[in-house]
């Protein structure tokens, strides 16, 4: 006669061999969910790699999974100098990225990946490296006073003040004739993008718009540099990171959410 005993054994080793056959399955269910996963993601991001750069935003999808990819990178990379808030520091130069004004190019993705490929004064045959800004009271190009009527006159540009409208008279000539600053800045002081050079007539500075810093600027120069990522980081980083920056560059200010928002209601 068989005990009770002897009933539940084969009923326990039935119950754990079930059990194992069901995480066994599970398991495998897994490896292949993250597998399919992955392969996925390697299969967009080829795409994405593939596309014209300035195409990728185009596709919601695309610029989504490029903003998850580029947030880690910028992270590690990227925020020592820009900040976490990409608004950059003026102290390193480092230009802010938060806003869509930019100095080199017009800020299209393809743009903006020049940059982060190559770098600027990078020490690479691509770096952005046309030019940059020389010490023009250091090399004797200009003397000292010639130097602060110069300050004067770009403070001016940027604020519309001043106290001394003769300064701003010789600052404007030494601009367009001995200075050279013209060639660079534009005659209007607009600026030129192909040359990295930044304009007067906003209020977006890269070392700080103080009389101070912007007389230090003209006097001893500016050599600042960006390094290049295209050893470092992989092509899709850098596509990824690229689109980053554009759609960071270009979500709306609290005014133009507001105007939008007033434009809606009405």
């Amino acid at each position: 006669m068989t005990t009770p005993e002897a009933e539940v054994t084969p009923r326990r080793g039935l119950l754990t061999k079930s059990r194992l056959i069901t995480a066994a399955v599970v398991g495998v269910i897994v490896v292949a969910l993250v597998v399919i996963t992955q392969m996925l993601a390697h299969q967009a991001q080829a795409r994405m790699v593939a596309m014209f750069p300035d195409d990728v935003v185009k596709d919601a999808a695309l610029t989504k999974m490029a903003i998850s990819m580029a947030k880690p990178t910028f992270a590690s990379h990227c925020a020592s100098c820009h900040g976490a808030d990409m608004k950059g520091d003026q102290k390193k130069g480092a230009p802010n990225l938060a806003d869509n004004i930019w100095l080199f190019d017009f800020g299209h993705v393809s743009d903006i990946e020049m940059t982060v490929l190559y770098g600027v004064r990078s020490g690479l045959g691509k770096s952005r490296n046309i030019t940059d800004m020389p010490g023009l009271g250091l090399s004797g190009q200009l003397y000292p006073y010639e130097v602060k009527d110069a300050t004067k006159y770009v403070l001016y540009l940027s604020t519309g003040k001043t106290d001394d409208q003769e300064a701003i008279k010789r600052g404007a000539a030494i601009f367009q004739d001995k200075g050279v600053c013209y060639d660079c800045h534009s005659s209007d002081a607009q600026g030129n993008s192909d040359y990295g050079a930044p304009g007067f007539t906003d209020k977006d500075w890269l070392y700080g718009g103080d009389y101070d810093t912007i007389y230090h600027s003209i006097y001893y120069g500016r050599h600042g540099k960006c390094p290049a990522w295209v050893d470092k980081l992989s092509a899709a980083q850098i596509r990824a990171m690229a689109v980053y920056l554009y759609v960071n560059s270009h979500k709306p200010t609290p005014t133009q959410s507001a105007s939008a928002h007033d434009t809606h209601i009405g």
